[in-house]
């Protein structure tokens, strides 16, 4: 409740309904009078965060302690103590791809230093030349040619006196236009490139997870179905708690990381390590806490949904990789 002075008139001004007490039964908005001090702005915003951060808290602890009861209290209907499933995801995403997509990204040099001495650091000096050297031959091939025609009328004419079936098939072409076009664009900086197909591909990146969700809810459908008792919803549910707490994960290891690495110089490697194996623990985890199936079934189906997994966010790794290469 806000701390603004009660208005004298008892209709809502939001829904005209009248007014018995300080709220409207009708809509739930406070009887208040609409001008507010600047101070009055701020104690209201305070208000609001710290009832959402009440919830947030809950639902976080319920999230990441207990992988799979979040989506079951749910469904059961216990929904006015935790954050909407859609305002978590929007939320937490939004402050995942803005933390994870700042910071050293946003200073390519200083960054490219940082990785260059971290490398140094861990490889030995053979190895290392050995490497640049690689890097410094570098050349943007598509197939096992290399492209290096001037200009798109030398290329179309050189594809122009070659047999129909020796020519380059429609893909081929259109990388190959699109690679003589970035020459032209960036004067054969190949690094340059390479670092504008990654800026574009960064922007494309949460729109592969947001792609990728319901498909992956898809495939948890199609491995549960036989259970009545769930329907697709609750699966794209069930797959929301999960991208979420992922990020929440990725998030905090992150920090973690960075922390670690201010005050020893150097990345956390065991806590990197094992990534991989808290997120695919986490997942099995959710799986028999939620559909309550047998140990050897639920590894079974956790393996294929895997399986799937990979395969999905390869294929949309590619697309975007494409996308990205022919809109910089």
């Amino acid at each position: 409740m806000s701390h603004l002075k009660q208005r004298a008139e008892n209709n809502c001004l939001n829904c005209g309904t009248e007014v018995a007490g300080r709220f409207c039964q009708q809509c739930g908005q406070e009887n208040v009078e609409v001008k507010e001090s600047f101070l009055h702005l701020i104690m209201h915003f305070i208000e609001d965060l710290t009832h959402f951060d009440g919830k947030l808290w809950k639902t976080l602890k319920q999230l990441l302690f207990k992988p799979g009861k979040l989506t079951q209290h749910y469904m059961d209907g216990k929904r006015a103590s935790y954050i909407h499933p859609i305002r978590m995801y929007l939320f937490v995403s939004a402050v995942f791809f803005f933390f994870i997509f700042t910071g050293e990204a946003n200073n390519p040099e200083a960054f490219k230093k940082e990785v260059n001495a971290k490398v140094a650091a861990q490889v030995p000096k053979q190895k290392l030349d050995s490497a640049k050297k690689q890097i410094n031959d570098f050349k943007f091939q598509i197939g096992k040619d290399t492209f290096n025609y001037k200009s798109l009328e030398t290329y179309e004419a050189a594809q122009n006196k070659l047999p129909v079936s020796k020519r380059a098939n429609w893909l081929v072409d259109k990388l190959a236009k699109q690679q003589i076009h970035l020459s032209q664009k960036y004067k054969g900086d190949t690094a340059e490139v390479g670092k504008a197909v990654v800026e574009q591909f960064k922007h494309y990146f949460s729109r592969i997870l947001y792609i990728s969700l319901p498909i992956f809810a898809f495939f948890v459908w199609v491995l549960y179905r036989r259970n009545k008792e769930h329907f697709f919803v609750d699966h794209l549910i069930f797959s929301i708690h999960l991208y979420c707490a992922f990020f929440i994960i990725l998030f905090v290891v992150k920090i973690i990381d960075d922390v670690y690495e201010l005050f020893f110089h150097k990345p956390f490697t065991f806590l990197d390590s094992s990534v991989a194996f808290i997120l695919f623990f986490y997942l099995y985890k959710s799986l028999r806490n939620h559909f309550h199936q047998s140990r050897s079934k639920t590894i079974f189906k956790f393996l294929i949904l895997n399986v799937l997994t990979l395969v999905l966010m390869s294929a949309l790794m590619v697309t975007f990789l494409l996308l990205s290469l022919f809109n910089i």
